[in-house]
């Protein structure tokens, strides 16, 4: 059925699809940046929280090879040492009394 301007009344015109699939497009582009940076940010995480569980393990059975580890006197407190175990970016400082 037609309307007396000519157009038919029971559709989308060409430009209405088109920026509706534009705005599909930019929706989908968006969804996938995001989900590519949570994926990074995912496995980053997972790589620390190896190094962590790493660290522990070592710490834990007194095993210090594969550790930097530094010791030294605190200044303003000459009976505390500390000693910082690292391994990677991930450390653990421990303060010892003498």
């Amino acid at each position: 059925m037609t309307s007396t301007s000519g157009r038919s009344e029971g559709g989308f015109t060409l430009l209405e699809v088109l920026i509706a699939l534009t705005v599909i497009a930019v929706a989908f582009t968006t969804l996938l940046e995001v989900l590519a940076r949570a994926g990074a940010a995912y496995e980053e995480g997972r790589e620390l929280f190896g190094r962590v569980l790493y660290l522990d393990r070592k710490l834990k059975e007194r095993d210090h090879r594969d550790l930097k580890v530094k010791r030294r006197r605190l200044p303003d407190f000459p009976r505390i040492r500390e000693v910082v175990y690292s391994y990677g970016d991930v450390y653990f400082v421990r303060y010892e009394a003498k």
